[in-house]
């Protein structure tokens, strides 16, 4: 059960760091070089996490292996949140720092 609601968490946590991420920055043209880096890795983690959750959702979750082999891949997810996160976050810093409208010289 423990193991069930660390993956909803840790798989909830990420999907809503991506699409807060992906809502924010509106990405127009997907096919440019800028974008392609800036905005596909997110979708596509996005789209796993979607997933993932899906088919926790559909099967559930327990632990199958050696308690090393859990570690591991619960901190591999947490891993890819912290970096979902820091995307998040950082892209909030970004869109404060450098309001899209500027000021209209008077």
């Amino acid at each position: 059960m423990l193991y069930t609601l660390t993956l909803y968490a840790l798989l909830g946590v990420g999907l809503a760091a991506s699409i807060g991420f992906l809502v924010l920055h509106r990405p127009r043209r997907f096919f440019r070089t800028v974008e392609i880096n800036a905005s596909w890795w997110v979708i596509i983690v996005a789209l796993w996490y979607a997933r993932s959750l899906i088919l926790v959702g559909i099967r559930g979750a327990s632990p199958s292996g050696p308690w090393w082999d859990v570690a591991l891949s619960l901190g591999l997810l947490a891993a890819i949140d912290g970096l979902l996160l820091v995307r998040f976050f950082s892209y909030l810093r970004y869109r404060r720092d450098h309001p899209e409208d500027p000021p209209t010289a008077s």
